[in-house]
């Protein structure tokens, strides 16, 4: 599996595959990598494994457009969903941690957990 999501994922620094937990952690070098959730589920299928939900960490921008509120962190841009948890203000710097859900285009973050970053 760690061959498949090293081909298939551009960026790649470290995986972390925990079958105790069935989880398996990447980690994307600094940069400007695109995430996608489609190549990860290809490339954890090639060892019979399938995704029952992504979990992401990520650092960018609150950009708004329209009544939208979305992350953009390098190539990737995630439609945030603010529940008990606001993003912060647009223009911020800020680190969010929250639950992708990929079954829509464009693809929702829910937002668990943010840290603005101060520059």
């Amino acid at each position: 599996m760690e061959v498949a999501l090293r081909r298939r994922l551009e960026g790649v620094a470290d995986i972390s595959i925990s079958q105790s937990r069935q989880t398996t952690d990447v980690t994307f070098a600094q940069g400007s990598h695109a995430f996608s959730p489609r190549a990860f589920r290809d490339a954890v299928g090639e060892a019979g494994v399938s995704v029952l939900s992504f979990h992401i960490d990520a650092c960018g921008v609150i950009e708004q457009k329209d009544r939208q509120r979305w992350l953009a962190a390098g190539k990737n841009r995630f439609l945030l969903v603010e529940g008990r948890t606001s993003a912060g203000p647009v223009g911020q710097a800020v680190c969010v941690s929250g639950r992708l859900n990929d079954d829509s285009v464009p693809h929702r973050l829910e937002i668990v957990d943010v840290e603005l970053v101060t520059r």
